[in-house]
């Protein structure tokens, strides 16, 4: 986690919005007096990333404010991250996460804190205690990872080392062996009803042999009752003969007065037919005169038909001439039109070219302007860069003549308060003529070079204020580039619309002018579609020639109409004159035919009524064959249902074979399933934390611990050493076995003591030297998630030498860590760094302004 950025306000001195930005340095000293508000710079970053600091809930909120606000950016793994949390007075937190997607933010806010809380920790991989104990050495808890129990410090450096997805895996195992379980307890339930089935073998077979005995009685009975009813059915098959000679005598009898009635009917028509044939032969001369007229009157309507049918012909030759016409005429319409809009086209685009050109030259303006700020902007830069490079040499030459004045005074004090014969910084003889001279030339030389260095602050702290002046307008002139770079696209953009329509323009002025001035004269000369003009006309002159007259066409039609049913009455008298004498023969002979029939009638009903009277007899002797129908089909439906039973039963006992098979499939894959079972436990045990995690510690603390032992013995000069212990023997002597621990023995001159008899100085240069190794070890190992080393206070436990050697060795780890912040109230380590943070607190709270 590197931070970036971070917004207080109302958070517990701050009282007004207070922003700090961490870019512009990679170490950074907090300074300021006891209470100005240094350490709540870090509780702001521990309460926005974990909701922890100091102090818990309304006691974060600053007395004079409603509202605690925190803002954090920060970059990890590669991605910008920013956090929002607030508490209103009376209220819960509200807490937003957020990541940079492009220049948005991309939000990854849950539905609740708690939920919000969990994503942003597991985005980090640490939780608060493992955070603080790794990378923050937070006021009064530098002793926070060694005062831990043994079992709470191997979890923190598990956490730390990222140890933390063994415990997933042991989780994924658990649940698979869990399910392995229950699947065996699946198998042994299935298994246990096999066995319950396989019981019932005994009887299912009785059963079986009950169902197939009373099968056989039930079938015989079946078969006896389907011969008693094959003999109804003969029986009833010969009545049926009966039933159909009766319906046949009864229907020919009823075909033969049909037939007399028919007869009887045609008779009366012939009669009525050959009366009205007598009556038209009577008016013989009068049909045939109207039917000649008739004639004459058709002659001439064929006629007219003739020239009207030549005068379709020639109106159908028009029709295809005219429609082409019209279509060339359409087509030259639809051209037309078309030009003529594209003329206003032309008309409009003449405009636009013209304010194109006026738009060109805004443009062009606006880019020059662009131009001009991007030049600034990068003799902006250089000024700046030189800047920083002249206060870092000031600085640089600061902190030389800070140690050189110390020097001198020291030489001073030694020089006035040495009382023996010989100079205590030359060696020579202690006059009261050298001790005067040589303070004196002691104290011009403190004086120079105090000069000097005042000078040189002053310069630095006016280099400081214009880098500022500098960086201020440089954030104005950010978007040169952008600008300069999207004036030059529209410069482009607008220069090629221009041409374009200069060219559209031109291409007009060549062909579509030209062409609607030649539409133009051909509509209105109407001199096209030529040839179909000319064909026009000669049809038009054969038309004229034909001479056809619609009104004598209609004339002649309405004379045949109305002479046309003398042909019909001329037709029924030709009828007349051949049909006569066949219909009297037909009348005689029907007259016969009927005598004929009424004999047969009186013949086939007395046959009739002898059957009807025998089948009626028969009948009343016959068996009933529905009842004998139902009582077989019961019979079957029995043996039906009873072969459904026994299926069934034979089901049952075949089913037990298979149920066999089952169970032996059961039993092997159960004894498969146990095996497996215990191999995952065996993987939770290598899986937990004594497992595979206990390893890697032991492989990683090594390295933590030479490392903490190299800077211990830069802190205490070779005196003092560390060894960490991760077995030791259980209380109970019986026990052969070791139990895991991590326990810390430190050693020095004076041997091996226990944490609690080492001073607050020594001891926090213990605690320092074993932070710093967990932090830059885990800063060394691939896929490291803290960049960032946070210490605050511990200064004051130290002496002036110890406070140099903490110094020496924040420097030699300067390079493992992107962002290093020393907070202390110390005067005198100020300026040991190159960028002091100062905290002050005035009226309205704490204010942080960067140097």
């Amino acid at each position: 986690m590197i931070p970036i950025h971070l917004r207080v306000a109302g958070f517990l001195s701050y009282r007004d919005p207070v922003e700090l930005d961490f870019t512009g340095f990679d170490l950074a000293c907090i300074s300021g007096s006891n209470g100005a508000g240094k350490s709540s710079l870090l509780d702001a970053m521990t309460w926005a990333l974990f909701g922890q600091a100091r102090k818990r809930d309304e006691a974060l909120i600053n007395l004079q404010s409603s509202t605690a606000e925190v803002a954090f950016t920060f970059e990890y793994e590669g991605g910008v991250y920013r956090i929002l949390r607030s508490l209103p007075r009376g209220k819960t937190t509200v807490l937003e996460f957020q990541v940079r997607s492009g220049s948005d933010w991309k939000p990854l806010t849950e539905r609740t804190v708690r939920e919000t809380q969990a994503r942003i920790e597991q985005a980090l991989r640490l939780d608060y205690d493992t955070f603080i104990n790794a990378s923050f050495f937070l006021q009064g808890k530098a002793d926070q990872f060694t005062q831990h129990t043994a079992g709470k410090r191997k979890e923190i450096l598990g956490s730390i080392l990222g140890l933390e997805i063994w415990e997933t895996y042991r989780g994924r195992t658990a649940d698979r062996r869990r399910e392995l379980e229950n699947t065996v307890g699946e198998i042994d339930g299935r298994m246990a009803e096999i066995d319950a089935e396989l019981a019932e073998e005994g009887p299912r077979k009785a059963r079986l042999a009950e169902l197939e005995a009373e099968l056989k009685r039930l079938s015989a009975a079946r078969r006896g009752q389907e011969s008693a009813l094959e003999s109804i059915k003969r029986t009833a098959a010969s009545l049926d003969q009966q039933e159909r000679l009766v319906e046949t005598l009864a229907a020919a009898l009823e075909r033969q007065r049909d037939d007399l009635a028919g007869s009887q009917a045609r008779l009366a028509g012939r009669e009525a037919e050959g009366g009205l044939y007598a009556g038209l032969l009577g008016r013989a001369p009068e049909v045939e005169a109207a039917y000649k007229t008739w004639q004459q009157a058709r002659a001439g309507l064929e006629n007219w038909d003739r020239v009207a049918g030549q005068f379709l012909e020639h109106e159908q030759q028009r029709a295809p001439l005219l429609e082409a016409i019209a279509a060339e005429k359409a087509r030259l319409d639809e051209e037309q039109r078309g030009l003529l809009i594209e003329q206003d086209e032309m008309q409009n685009q003449q405009e636009s070219i013209a304010r194109l050109k006026f738009e060109v030259g805004e443009a062009k303006k606006l880019l020059a302007e662009a131009q001009a700020r991007l030049a600034g902007r990068q003799d902006l830069e250089a000024r700046t860069g030189s800047a920083r490079e002249a206060q870092a040499g000031l600085t640089a030459e600061n902190t030389a003549l800070k140690v050189e004045m110390d020097e001198l005074k020291g030489r001073i004090e030694r020089l006035r308060a040495a009382g023996g014969a010989a100079c205590p910084l030359c060696g020579q003889p202690l006059t009261p003529e050298h001790r005067k001279s040589t303070l004196k030339q002691l104290e011009a030389d403190g004086k120079a070079k105090g000069d000097r260095y005042r000078a040189n602050k002053a310069s630095t702290d006016d280099l400081g204020l214009q880098i500022k002046e500098y960086e201020a307008t440089l954030a104005g002139l950010g978007g040169a580039e952008d600008e300069r770079l999207a004036r030059s696209n529209t410069v482009t953009q607008l220069t090629e619309r221009m041409d374009s329509l200069r060219s559209l323009a031109k291409e007009w002025e060549i062909a579509g002018k030209k062409r609607l001035r030649e539409l133009s004269r051909l509509l209105e000369t109407g001199k096209y579609a030529v040839e179909p003009r000319k064909q026009l006309a000669r049809v038009d002159k054969e038309l004229v020639k034909l001479g056809y007259d619609t009104a004598s066409h209609d004339a002649a039609r309405q004379a045949e109409s109305e002479r046309r049913p003398a042909e019909d009455e001329y037709n029924s008298l030709e009828k007349a004159r051949a049909a006569l004498k066949p219909i009297q023969d037909e009348i005689a002979s029907l007259r016969a035919e009927i005598e004929n029939r009424s004999t047969q009638i009186e013949e086939r009903g007395s046959e009739y009524e002898a059957a009807r009277l025998s089948l009626e007899s028969a009948r009343s002797q016959a068996p009933d064959m529905d009842q004998a129908e139902r009582t077989l089909y019961e019979l079957q439906e029995q043996e039906n249902r009873l072969n459904q039973e026994l299926g069934a039963a034979r089901q049952k006992v075949d089913v037990l074979g298979t149920q066999r098979g089952k169970r032996a499939e059961y039993v092997a894959q159960r004894e498969d399933l146990l095996q497996r079972i215990a191999r995952h436990k065996t993987l939770e045990r290598a899986f937990g934390k004594d497992g595979v995690p206990a390893l890697l510690i032991e492989q990683a603390l090594p390295e933590i611990e030479s490392r903490a032992n190299e800077l211990l013995d830069r802190l205490s000069d070779g005196q003092m050493s560390v060894r960490f212990v991760t077995q030791s023997e259980y209380k109970d002597r019986k026990r052969g076995d070791l139990r895991e621990t991590l326990d810390i023995q430190i050693s020095d001159a004076a041997g091996v003591r226990e944490y609690e008899m080492y001073s607050g100085g020594e001891a926090f240069r213990v605690n320092f030297a074993i932070r710093l190794a967990l932090s830059e070890v885990l800063a060394r190992r691939k896929g490291a998630r803290l960049q960032t080393l946070v210490i605050d206070e511990g200064f004051g436990s130290q002496d002036a030498q110890g406070r140099q050697r903490l110094i020496e060795a924040i420097n030699m780890i300067r390079g493992d860590f992107a962002k290093i912040l020393v907070i202390t109230h110390l005067e005198e380590l100020k300026d040991a760094f190159p960028t002091r943070i100062e905290v002050e607190k005035g009226e309205r709270g704490s204010t942080v302004r960067v140097i």
